[in-house]
């Protein structure tokens, strides 16, 4: 009997493969007033490219194969999943929109944050101990190597004390 049937048929008998729903820019994260288009990927019947789209369950009214969400709200935010012709359900996507501001005020973004800051200070602080071991090291490295030209080495304790 299987052999009677087109592949056509055969494929509507196995499990469709599922939409992707495609965020573009692609953040999950939005604040409020930015913009998202959620783009579904999916088969579509020849001459019908309508998509259904779902927003935590509710049936949207956009029959696009996009969905674009301008000026996001908090009210935006929730789990959106899109189904096209030819292709089974989507797994949801969740989209979360935050207040705030796009822009911070211009007094807080001169300041670095506090783990920049310390940071910065132990970077700098281990560049001049670095810079100083390295020129102490090269004056006694000096100071030796003369005192061997001259056949004169001598034993100290301290590198200062050179005496003869």
């Amino acid at each position: 009997m299987w052999q009677l049937l087109s592949p056509t048929a055969l494929l509507l008998l196995e499990d469709p493969p599922k939409s992707v729903v495609i965020l573009d820019p692609p953040w999950d994260r939005l604040l409020e007033k930015d913009s998202v288009t959620l783009k579904c990927q999916g088969a579509y019947p020849p001459g019908d490219d309508s998509t259904e789209w779902r927003w935590n369950g509710t049936l949207i009214s956009n029959k696009a194969s996009s969905y674009s969400i301008t000026d996001a709200t908090v009210g935006n935010s929730g789990e959106y999943t899109c189904k096209t012709g030819l292709s089974a359900q989507s797994d949801p996507l969740r989209l979360e929109v935050y207040k705030g501001s796009k822009s911070p005020s211009p007094i807080l973004s001169f300041f670095l944050p506090w783990h920049q800051i310390i940071f910065c200070l132990v970077m700098g602080f281990l560049f001049a101990v670095d810079t100083g071991l390295y020129f102490s090291v090269r004056k006694v490295l000096r100071s030796s190597k003369e005192d061997w030209r001259n056949g004169k080495v001598t034993w100290s304790r301290d590198p200062q004390d050179k005496g003869g």
